[in-house]
């Protein structure tokens, strides 16, 4: 759980979590059978990803991230480069063959016209070292059939190279665009981007908006494209210091007009969060926005808004705050199990993880916990119903009380 630890900036509590073994979430089987799966494989934990799902078939993938364990306090990164493809009913499959450089928060979007995963950015650091990251602007696609990597462009002409940006695919045009982030590599710095980028035929090409946009002082903002109206749909994030309250507020940047709107103020909707899941459901018409790290700690709601009704509806309750204040055994940032309200039917909370929607149900995969670790499990909601299905069980990152074990704080 990332705690607001006076006098440092981004500092993460490290609470051990043991594996998944004795969990007792799993819906229609689960672990026993792995939801039907022919490979039970999973892909090792990580966070800071984004991933890319085939909304016909469900076939999604993801790239790198970060599984680098929490010292002292603070996050010690240890990127990723391997690649991963998940297909219903056959499993996770890792892929061979170069492709990008190891990194983390880079940002994703579907190809729908080439059946592809496209990825910019991200940054990069030595693991176990200290100091500035290295940013990247170069794009990349992965495509889902040959499952290879191609590199479409090396940044040059682009955007300065970042972290934590946003991104969409105009399937009609065939352009790919890129929103904010931040661009200082300093561990301890921010400098906060708000320009946006379209990449077409080889080119980079800054386009200028207008309109209402998000403030700029934000970043973690969950985000997908809404393929109905050709929109950049941006929710939340936080100034990046880890202590001021997290927004709650929702926009979209038509790129066909480069035009920013206010969707929702957030006054009735889910409350403010940073590092969000989100994903487009295009059957149903609305955004669909899991998790994330919300003032109070790191949530696993689902929440829905509806542009043709502009309204927020709660999907999903999941786990509920209660109002408890932290302390246990003696430690006052430790968590006590009383903190929360679990359901036990569900995942564990979580943010920065992956989030796609295909034919009525929502796939889950990885993030960062609640319990300051990474996860690996793959989950799938049914939104017919509102059951969680695990597909792929959890080894690390869970509270003890989703492990079944008896314990006095929520994570030891």
């Amino acid at each position: 759980m990332r705690l607001k630890i006076a006098g440092a900036l981004a500092l993460v509590l490290s609470i051990g979590c043991g594996g998944g073994d004795g969990d007792s979430s799993t819906v229609d089987g689960g672990v026993a059978d792995a939801g039907g799966l022919a490979n039970t494989t999973s892909p090792p934990k990580r966070s800071d990803i984004h991933g890319a799902i085939d909304p016909d078939t469900g076939v999604f993938a993801i790239f790198g991230g970060d599984d680098g364990p929490i010292v002292n306090q603070i996050p010690m990164a240890n990127y990723l480069s391997d690649t991963w493809i998940f297909e219903p009913g056959e499993g996770w499959t890792e892929v061979a063959g170069a492709g990008p450089s190891a990194r983390g928060r880079h940002s994703v979007a579907y190809d729908s016209t080439n059946n592809r995963m496209l990825i910019f950015g991200g940054r990069f650091r030595t693991s176990g070292t200290t100091g500035n990251y290295t940013l990247y602007n170069d794009l990349w696609a992965f495509d889902f059939s040959a499952r290879t990597w191609e590199q479409l462009s090396d940044g040059t002409g682009g955007p300065a190279a970042r972290y934590f940006s946003t991104a969409a695919y105009d399937a009609a045009s065939d352009t790919f665009y890129v929103y904010g982030g931040d661009t200082n590599p300093g561990a301890l710095n921010i400098t906060l981007a708000t320009d946006v980028w379209s990449f077409k035929n080889g080119t980079w090409s800054e386009i200028p908006v207008s309109g209402q946009a998000p403030s700029p002082s934000r970043l973690f903002m969950g985000y997908t494209h809404d393929v109905s109206r050709n929109a950049l749909i941006a929710y939340g994030g936080q100034l990046g210091d880890f202590v001021t309250a997290a927004n709650r507020d929702l926009y979209s940047l038509d790129l066909g007009t480069g035009t920013w709107s206010l969707l929702d103020d957030g006054a009735s909707g889910p409350v403010g969060r940073f590092s969000s899941l989100m994903t487009y459901d295009a059957d149903n018409d609305r955004y669909l926005m899991m998790g994330g790290h919300a003032d109070l700690g790191v949530a696993n709601d689902i929440w829905a808004y509806e542009p043709g009704t502009s309204s927020w509806s709660q999907v999903y309750v999941g786990d509920t705050f209660t109002g408890g204040a932290l302390g246990c055994l003696g430690n006052p940032q430790e968590i006590p199990k009383e903190y929360v309200n679990q359901d036990a039917n569900g995942p564990e909370r979580r943010s920065g993880g992956f989030l796609g929607y295909a034919d009525g149900s929502v796939w889950l995969f990885g993030g960062e916990s609640d319990c300051s670790d990474h996860l690996d499990d793959t989950w799938n909601f049914n939104l017919g119903t509102s059951t969680w299905t695990e597909v792929l069980e959890a080894t690390s990152g869970e509270s003890c009380l989703r492990e079944n074990n008896d314990c006095q704080c929520l994570c030891i």
